[in-house]
């Protein structure tokens, strides 16, 4: 079921996925939440330390991250997740969850976090944002899609995060779309006109691999954060 929302202005849709995020904490204090990077959600969790005492429960799940380069560097997740999330909410390092940059062994690694995620007893909320193209997490279009935490070729590695980067990844991680679905709560911020495409396709119903983001209408609890720009009239 797909419970879709639409704002005026950005501030306005962060602010309303805030409250949401809230009452998901307030029904369970420890619970997993897995989140994405970028400039999407990034207005949503500068809100995150209006309420601190409301996620100092909880763990924080990546969605994906470069792989074959240190966690330290800038232009990671872990970086990211640490600035925005982490660090202003005085959570602890160990309340940081997912995939190691810096892993030693690719395949051994997306093996861990596939345990890890039956470990913590799956995702209670998952904080979304969608590509142009339809890509999710690094879930890009293709003619099929790899269910589970999986690797991706660093030719798809094009987020404007690596503007910073020291180091070039030689690969990707992300969870796989099977993982996502399965999560409790799904929320999906889609902002900006250029997003405006990928809403109609989503809101056409379709279900397919050439846009992974269709996967999450599997999702019985998906709820869509627009403003008006990427929603249009």
């Amino acid at each position: 079921m797909v419970d879709l929302k639409v704002f005026d202005t950005y501030t306005e849709l962060c602010e309303n996925a805030f409250e949401y995020v809230i009452s998901v904490l307030y029904r369970k204090p420890q619970a997993v939440m897995c989140v994405a990077t970028g400039e999407s959600p990034i207005g949503l969790y500068r809100l995150f330390n209006q309420q601190t005492h409301v996620f100092q429960d909880i763990n924080v799940l990546k969605l994906d991250e470069w792989g074959g380069i240190s966690p330290s560097d800038p232009s990671t997740c872990e970086t990211y997740i640490k600035e925005n999330i982490i660090q202003p909410l005085g959570l602890t390092e160990s309340q940081l969850l997912g995939f190691k940059s810096d892993a030693d062994d690719p395949n051994l690694e997306c093996e861990r976090v596939k345990g890890l995620i039956k470990q913590i007893g799956g995702i209670d909320l998952c904080v979304l944002g969608v590509g142009e193209d339809g890509h999710v997490g690094l879930n890009f279009p293709e003619e099929t899609l790899i269910p589970e935490a999986h690797t991706v070729p660093a030719s798809y590695l094009t987020h404007s995060m690596l503007d910073k980067a020291k180091e070039k990844p030689t690969h990707g991680y992300t969870l796989g779309m099977k993982e996502i679905v399965n999560s409790r709560n799904i929320m999906l911020i889609i902002k900006g006109s250029r997003k405006k495409e990928a809403m109609i396709k989503l809101m056409k119903g379709e279900i397919t691999p050439h846009f992974p983001a269709s996967f999450l209408l599997l999702s019985e609890n998906l709820t869509v954060y627009s403003d008006r720009e990427a929603f249009g009239e």
